[in-house]
């Protein structure tokens, strides 16, 4: 899952890394492997259903940027590359506003697809928060004590987002949603 993860950042990263004059080339490679790091360490800071709820529907809407735990996926990702390779502000903020709200939105749209394209990201939440959120999203099973990630697509379900009738709301619905 992670060297998934690192693929997507690779990918969407070449204009505002690889191209881009203010990164030393020797960095690329470090930067969007910090990238992956705090997009990792967010998503395991995610403790709350709500805040799962809150990211998936900012994702699902367009509107990433103004969600509370990828500003703090960016910040971090920003503060960390200007530290740490000695990029400057603007372009610090530029680069982590151009790579983080962006893999992460190909993270839910490829979620739960399967296949060459396909990313687990409940399966990636799920083994970031110990199975806490991994149940009911991207196609992770849940305990037969429903679980949290059950209880949110037990909940999604009934508020109309099984949008593939399956019964519970998984990636498979986000999917849906985008298409």
């Amino acid at each position: 899952m992670f060297d998934e993860l690192l693929n997507l950042i690779k990918q969407n990263g070449q204009q505002a890394v690889v191209e881009n004059n203010e990164v030393p080339n020797e960095h690329n490679e470090a930067v969007m492997q910090e990238a992956q790091t705090s997009i990792v360490d967010g998503l395991s800071n995610i403790k709350e259903p709500d805040q799962v709820n809150s990211l998936f529907e900012s994702v699902r809407s367009g509107q990433a940027e103004s969600n509370p735990a990828v500003q703090q996926m960016t910040n971090n990702f920003s503060g960390n590359i200007m530290q740490k390779f000695g990029i400057n502000g603007s372009t610090a903020a530029s680069i982590a506003a151009a790579i983080i709200p962006v893999v992460l939105a190909k993270m839910a749209n490829r979620g739960g697809q399967g296949g060459a394209g396909g990313f687990d990201l409940g399966g990636l939440l799920g083994s970031l928060t110990g199975g806490k959120f991994g149940g009911g999203m991207g196609g992770t099973t849940t305990s037969s004590s429903g679980g949290l990630g059950g209880n949110l697509g037990s909940m999604g379900a009934k508020l109309g987002l099984d949008k593939d009738g399956d019964g519970d709301v998984d990636l498979n619905d986000l999917t849906k949603m985008f298409k």
